[in-house]
């Protein structure tokens, strides 16, 4: 972001914190880049909440955007996309967009640091055909490693006509396939890509079978892991998400600690020369295995990650994907049917041996 642009914040959510709330606030407004804050909630809340948020206002200048509490649909999927659009449509459109949460508090030092990113996007040859859906990367916190796009959606800041490409209501998530509960972040984050990389669609009909939720016991999510990663066509399916995610994404917000909030998720972390044995099989207490950072994609353009047979399987990948003279052809000729057919069998030998150990 250049020095002389700036920044409008879309602060989603109830008012469940209003303490965190307040210092967040206070962080924004003494920040230089920001230019306006916008709550985007519903009718209710903001009656409810009404002497507190006439505070925030002329304290903070904070503007008011609510709407009615639209009804509910896969969780708060609904409720997610319609605030996220309402406040997009208040602010102004040739500012940078941070969106965040009413209950997040994110570091100066990270904020900082996202405002100074380079988003500039910078792709292969064989990126050329790809319809972008983005003008610059869009900074995000949180990239899990085993998932497609499964990306946390707890704040994330770009362009404004970028970040608009997130609002995603297509039905055919609740209806085609059947996705963990962690839907409502892949449906965000991939959505923009899905009609130029068919192979991603494809792979949203095993994404539950992952078990990288707290749903699953960590058994069932090593097991199937371990054994989805010697199939070639899922490394495929990994291969191409760090490549597209590498370009179009970027997970770089600089200090360790880049945010308070009731649940912060454990992150995996890559240094030079580790493996994708050790990275991937490597801590088996974590369900979700969020990278730190952005080092594990340079590794990637570099092939500096260490040896291993996995490893050895991922240069195969990336060696295919980069003969490509056009990346949206990745995968085509794999019979998909046959994989989603292995996955799932995968799925349910992890389930039979749950039973087998535990009786």
């Amino acid at each position: 972001m250049n020095d002389d642009q700036r920044v409008s914040v879309v602060v989603t959510g109830l008012l469940k914190d209003p303490e965190l709330f307040a210092r967040s606030l206070d962080q924004f407004t003494s920040m230089r880049q920001i230019e306006e804050i916008i709550l985007s909630t519903w009718e209710k809340e903001a009656s409810d909440q009404s002497l507190l948020l006439s505070e925030y206002a002329h304290r903070h200048g904070l503007i008011v955007a609510a709407v009615p509490e639209p009804v509910e649909w896969s969780g708060h999927l609904l409720s997610q996309m319609v605030s996220l659009y309402v406040g997009l449509g208040r602010i102004k459109k040739e500012n940078y967009v941070l969106k965040t949460r009413t209950d997040v508090f994110i570091e100066p030092d990270a904020l900082a640091n996202a405002f100074t990113n380079d988003l500039t996007l910078n792709l292969p040859q064989n990126f050329e055909q790809v319809r972008s859906p983005f003008d610059e990367k869009i900074c995000v916190w949180g990239v899990e490693l085993t998932s497609p796009f499964y990306i946390h959606d707890l704040f994330y800041f770009g362009l404004h006509a970028d970040i608009s490409r997130l609002v995603n209501m297509d039905i055919r998530y609740d209806i085609l396939y059947e996705m963990s509960k962690e839907k409502i972040h892949i449906r965000r984050f991939l959505h923009p890509f899905i009609n130029e990389f068919p192979i991603f669609e494809k792979f949203l009909h095993v994404e539950h079978v992952l078990g990288n939720t707290q749903e699953f016991p960590n058994e069932y999510r090593y097991y199937v892991l371990e054994n989805l990663l010697e199939d070639e066509v899922y490394i495929l399916i990994l291969a191409l998400y760090y490549r597209v995610v590498g370009h179009y994404y970027t997970n770089e917000w600089g200090p360790k600690n880049v945010f308070t909030w009731r649940d912060v998720p454990d992150q995996v972390e890559y240094f030079p020369g580790k493996t994708f044995s050790e990275l991937l099989l490597g801590d088996r207490e974590k369900k979700a295995l969020m990278i730190r950072g952005d080092s594990l994609f340079d590794a990637i353009s570099e092939r500096s990650y260490g040896p291993c047979p996995i490893g050895d399987r991922f240069d195969a990948a990336f060696d295919y994907i980069d003969s490509l003279d056009d990346i949206r052809k990745a995968g085509l000729e794999y019979d998909f049917d046959a994989f989603i057919e292995r996955a799932l069998n995968i799925g349910s030998s992890a389930v039979d041996k749950l039973k087998q150990d535990f009786t």
